[in-house]
């Protein structure tokens, strides 16, 4: 499928994937200039294939070889690939020139397929007119031998008897007249396919000088459309690798900075976090300790007071009266 101009201006590139990242999709823009690429080389076969045609039809009618013209077209396409790039100044405006060229290009080639075509039609409008004239000529040719058979069969006849003599001189004059009408038309046709042949000559140097030229103007026209194109494609990938791996390096280092603070972090708060938990421990440690000296003081202190308890009931007096006392129950 040919690559149209409003395929380019109407071509559109998606962001790339990933946070942080601008400009186009690389991978678009590269399959996009493959099909520049591919376009232009087919336009560049075209160009050679009329070229073989137009040297072929040169070959047929006898004209030299095209080596100087071939010489030409190289120093003009040198010039044109010495002409330096202007870089772009942005993608609309890369995309709106880009095809104005190459519909200017697509437009001029067209008008070459044109012309060649009328071209060939003059040459074969030539050759039959050519073709015409020389069966006329036959047509003469034979009209002027059979004039000259009757002449010569007159003169036979004319020693034949006296009374035929005034119809063989008659006969003759015919003859002699129909031969000088016969070389007068042979005369006039000879000069009229003449003229005709050329004229057929002029017009078709002339044509085919105007196509050869208007040839070598498309070829370099485009050689140059495609070097510049070559080049702006090229400078546009360069700038977006470059601002890519710009991008890549900076986030890469935001994220190793970004990394680096915050295992710091965690490490302080890791620090923190365990200084707080051994004071809890030893806060919590001194607590029990607390505790067990209060339980052993409080243990101690209850078992002197139940021995306490159990001497004085040992030493009670005992009641005469009363009899002994019964200790009392809790």
């Amino acid at each position: 499928m040919a690559l149209m101009p409003e395929d380019v201006v109407k071509r559109e590139f998606t962001k790339p994937k990933g946070f942080g990242r601008s400009g186009y999709d690389e991978i678009q823009v590269d399959d996009f200039l493959d099909e520049i690429v591919v376009e232009l080389r087919r336009l560049n076969a075209e160009n050679e294939d009329l070229t073989g045609k137009l040297e072929d039809c040169r070959r047929s009618k006898g004209l030299p070889g095209r080596a100087e013209a071939d010489s030409k077209a190289s120093g003009s396409g040198a010039s044109a690939a010495s002409v330096p790039a202007v870089a772009p100044v942005g993608a609309a405006a890369d995309k709106g020139a880009s095809s104005k060229e190459l519909s200017a290009t697509q437009e001029q080639l067209a008008a070459a397929k044109q012309e060649q075509g009328e071209v060939e039609s003059q040459t074969k409008q030539a050759q039959a007119r050519l073709q015409e004239l020389q069966a006329q000529i036959a047509k003469a040719e034979q009209e002027q031998k059979a004039a000259a058979e009757r002449a010569s069969a007159a003169g036979k006849t004319a020693g034949d008897g006296g009374s035929h003599a005034g119809t063989a001189a008659v006969a003759a004059g015919g003859a002699v007249a129909g031969g000088a009408g016969a070389a007068g038309v042979i005369e006039l046709a000879q000069r009229l396919h003449d003229e005709h042949v050329k004229e057929g000559e002029t017009t078709r140097d002339r044509l085919i000088a105007e196509a050869k030229a208007h040839h070598e103007k498309v070829v370099g026209e485009a050689n140059a459309k495609r070097d510049q194109l070559m080049s702006d494609g090229q400078s546009r990938h360069d700038e977006l690798v470059g601002r890519g791996q710009s991008r890549h390096d900076e986030l890469v280092k935001n994220a190793n900075d970004k990394s680096t603070t915050m295992v710091k972090d965690a490490e302080d708060r890791k620090t923190k976090v365990l200084g707080e938990l051994n004071a809890e421990r030893d806060k919590i440690t001194k607590d029990i300790e607390q505790l067990r000296a209060f339980e052993r003081d409080y243990r101690t202190k209850l078992k002197g007071y139940i021995q306490g308890q159990l001497q004085q009931l040992d030493q009670m007096a005992i009641d005469p009266a009363n009899g002994p006392a019964k200790p009392q129950q809790g």
